[in-house]
């Protein structure tokens, strides 16, 4: 589903700042050094779009119904890997009990043997 706004990143007021940031250093730099440093303004592009990437990674670009999904599916994941993790000890559980029964049964098979033996010369 597209973003219904089209310009999101020009809302971002995060990134402006960084990008005004550099172009003040530019200005600074340049006015120090008495020369044309305007190649400054490139750490300001490139501190905007980091903002931008990291609004991107955190969700700050979502819309309201996305965030409402996100945080849905957020949910159910959690609550997916609770069953998962429930499921795991049940199966634990249960292999411990096999083992167990199993132990149990070998024990109770050596005592039928003793019991068929003949009970010696008579």
């Amino acid at each position: 589903m597209q973003n219904p706004n089209r310009l999101w990143f020009l809302l971002n007021w995060q990134a402006w700042i960084v990008l005004l940031m550099g172009a003040v250093a530019t200005v600074i730099v340049s006015f120090i050094t008495r020369s044309n440093q305007g190649w400054i303004i490139t750490i300001g592009v490139i501190g905007y779009m980091l903002v931008l990437l990291l609004d991107i990674i955190g969700g700050g670009s979502l819309g309201r119904s996305a965030v409402v999904r996100l945080a849905n599916a957020e949910q159910e994941n959690r609550e997916l890997r609770a069953e998962q993790a429930r499921l795991v000890g049940g199966v634990t559980e249960l292999k411990a009990k096999q083992e167990e029964l199993m132990k149990t049964l070998t024990e109770a098979k050596a005592e039928l043997e003793k019991l068929k033996e003949p009970a010696g010369p008579k």
